[in-house]
């Protein structure tokens, strides 16, 4: 009985890792790192045969110590090496006294917001955009060209397309906005009309370009979504910029006065932001996917941080499911919010 439960668990492995994505850890060197409005940056990053990565997918990002010497790009991308310590030293231990209040040693999972690819040259380029409010993004912040972070991905699922998907409607919200970006991107590659509805507390988090008056219809005068011809519609709590309120209240209004019918739901974003978009799909009875951003450490279900209740049959069904390994991207129908 122990070695049939054995071969069993053998080639239920084997058949995971067959058709498991490809991942890895790698080291980036920093072609940019650019401040969009007043929380957040841009940061743009080089890397050398970077698996192949999808909308909804993200990456662990470690930051190296703030008082060593991080290696040149030449070195990085030469070796894909990852020297985080001056040789001769030794890293930091729990021992230390400021070892804990001082350094972020945990990586931070980060959307990817997009991504070009160099074939000849076996290099992508791949954009995070992130929110500086702890040591890590601080970190980050400070980032400069030429600079090599670590960075350990692609990581989850991607954003599924149903077949009969006629209009795609991208819901981000804050650092939930990025991987609406990439989708745009994939949309426009499929032939897939896209509109993008966008929200945030004030106009100057909006983690996006703006280059004219969006007003409170559907625009194409937001630069990261325009360049995929996909228009957008902007949504700020206190009116100072776009629609007043919720994104979710100015998705709902499109979608009742355009009678869309055969549309998909997109969203990311806060968990409240995210649970009023699957209840105006319900209502609409639109399908929706969600990119839950629970708070995680490892991002490949080792450290069993990111649980979610999923529905698993009945409303009284449920189990547990990982945000990193079955996610992030889950039908808003089966969360038990």
């Amino acid at each position: 009985m122990l070695l049939w439960m054995i071969q069993c668990a053998a080639h239920d492995n084997a058949a995971n890792h067959a058709t498991a994505r490809k991942k890895g850890q790698f080291a980036a060197i920093v072609l940019a790192n650019t401040q969009i409005c007043r929380e957040h940056f841009l940061l743009t990053l080089r890397l050398r045969e970077f698996p192949a990565s999808e909308p909804g997918q993200f990456v662990q990002v470690l930051c190296p110590p703030p008082d060593v010497a991080v290696q040149s790009a030449e070195q990085a991308v030469a070796g894909l090496q990852e020297v985080f310590w001056e040789p001769g030293t030794r890293p930091p231990r729990f021992h230390d006294p400021d070892f804990l209040g001082s350094q972020p040693y945990l990586r931070r999972p980060f959307s990817i917001a997009g991504r070009r690819d160099d074939p000849a040259n076996a290099v992508s380029d791949i954009d995070l955009i992130y929110r500086v409010i702890g040591k890590a993004t601080i970190r980050m912040s400070h980032l400069v060209t030429g600079d090599s972070i670590s960075i350990l991905g692609p990581l989850g699922n991607a954003f599924p397309v149903p077949e009969a998907t006629h209009t795609a409607l991208l819901v981000g919200g804050g650092v939930g906005i990025p991987p609406m970006i990439y989708l745009a991107d994939k949309f426009q590659r499929a032939g897939i009309k896209s509109i993008a509805f966008v929200g945030a507390q004030k106009a100057d988090l909006i983690p996006l370009h703006i280059t004219g008056d969006v007003g409170t219809q559907a625009s194409s005068n937001v630069r990261e979504f325009a360049a995929f011809n996909t228009q957008t519609v902007v949504a700020t709590d206190d009116g100072s910029l776009g629609n007043k309120g919720f994104v979710t209240q100015a998705l709902e209004k499109f979608c009742e006065s355009s009678a869309v019918s055969q549309g998909v739901i997109f969203c990311c974003g806060p968990t409240p932001m995210m649970r009023a978009t699957a209840l105006v799909a319900a209502r609409l009875k639109l399908p929706c996917y969600v990119s839950l951003e629970q708070p995680m450490a490892c991002g490949m279900g080792t450290c069993q941080s990111c649980i979610i209740k999923y529905r698993s049959g009945s409303a009284e069904d449920w189990v547990y499911k990982l945000t990193c390994k079955d996610g992030p991207v889950f039908n808003s129908a089966d969360i038990l919010w």
